[in-house]
C-alpha cells in the first residue's frame, strides 16, 4: 500500500526536520516543508522572498565562504553522495539559528549537469549552545589547572625553602628580617592566587 498525499503532507507537518528542493543555477528554494519557516519566524511569503537571494539575506556573513564551498562540493558530488553542512540562518528576530543539513543531488539535465538538490535541515541551535557552554566550562577549569599546577608551586617551593633555611641555621636578625620579608611577599602572592582560584570556581 503505498502512502497518499495526505499522509506526506501530515508526516512532513509534523516532523521537527525540513525537507528542501532547492534549485542549483538560480540558487533559489522551490520547496519547503514549512519546518524551517516555523522556527525562522518569517511568514511563507517572506521566506519565499528571502530564498531567491538565499546567501546575501539569510546566510551568517561569516558562513558565506562555507556555503559556497558547500555548493562547490554538490556541484562535483556523484549520484547518491550526501554532502553536510552546519551554517548560521537568520531568524525574523534578526538573531541566528544554528541549522545542520544534508544535501544530495536530486536532478540533472541531458548534459548531466546539476539542476536541483534535495536538502533535510534541522534545527541544533540548543546543540551548539551546550557545546559552547561545556567549551566555556572547559576553559575555566583549564585556567584552574593552571593555576594549581604552575602559579601556586613557585611560591610554596619559597616559603618551604625559606622554612629549612631559617631551620638548619641560625641567622643574624637582619638575615631574619629579610627572610621575614620575602616570607611576607610570598604569603601575598600565594593568598591572591587562592583568591583568583575561587574566583573562578564561583563561575562553574
Amino acid at each position: 500500500m503505498k502512502p497518499d498525499i495526505k499522509f506526506l503532507n501530515t508526516l512532513l507537518e509534523i516532523a521537527h526536520l525540513e525537507f528542501q528542493t532547492y534549485d542549483v543555477f538560480n540558487q533559489k528554494l522551490i520547496f519547503s516543508s514549512g519546518v524551517a519557516k516555523r522556527f525562522l519566524g518569517y511568514s511563507e511569503q517572506e521566506y519565499l522572498q528571502l530564498s531567491e537571494h538565499y546567501s546575501q539575506t539569510i546566510i551568517h556573513p561569516d558562513d558565506i565562504e562555507k556555503v559556497q564551498n558547500t555548493i562547490e562540493h554538490i556541484l562535483n558530488a556523484e549520484s547518491g553522495q550526501i554532502v553536510e553542512m552546519t551554517v548560521r540562518l537568520r531568524r525574523s528576530d534578526g538573531s541566528f539559528a544554528w541549522v545542520y543539513s544534508r544535501q544530495m543531488v536530486y536532478e540533472r539535465n541531458d548534459n548531466d549537469h546539476i539542476l536541483t538538490v534535495i536538502r533535510e535541515v534541522e534545527d541544533v541551535s540548543q546543540m551548539i549552545a551546550l557545546q559552547q557552554s561545556l567549551q566555556e566550562k572547559v576553559n575555566q577549569l583549564k585556567v584552574i589547572s593552571f593555576k594549581n599546577s604552575h602559579l601556586i608551586r613557585g611560591p610554596v617551593a619559597t616559603i618551604i625553602g625559606l622554612i629549612e633555611l631559617i631551620e638548619e641555621r641560625p641567622v643574624s636578625s637582619q638575615q631574619s628580617k629579610e627572610i621575614l620579608e620575602f616570607l611576607k611577599d610570598t604569603i601575598s602572592k600565594l593568598d591572591g592566587i587562592i583568591h583568583e582560584i575561587n574566583d573562578e570556581a564561583s563561575l562553574r
